[in-house]
């Protein structure tokens, strides 16, 4: 359920800061970073760095990602 709530939190944002996500879920910064990690190995977000700080975000998947998923498994997972 945690990382439904960081992923919710993530939607419609241009980026937030773990310390953002926190505050907007009520988790511990730790948990949000272990929950990041998890969906960054998944592929599921991505972080980037803006004015020294890291900042996380839904990844955007390419229309090339997109065909390639389908033609492996034969749906899209995203």
């Amino acid at each position: 359920m945690k990382h439904l709530k960081v992923l919710e939190s993530l939607e419609g944002e241009e980026g937030l800061t773990v310390e953002g996500i926190a505050e907007k879920t009520n988790l511990k910064v730790l948990e949000v970073r272990k929950v990041l990690m998890r969906l960054s190995e998944q592929g599921k977000v991505e972080s980037f760095e803006r004015e020294g700080k890291i900042y996380w975000k839904i990844k955007e998947v390419s229309e090339e990602e997109k065909k390639l998923e389908k033609e492996f498994y034969g749906s899209t997972s995203f």
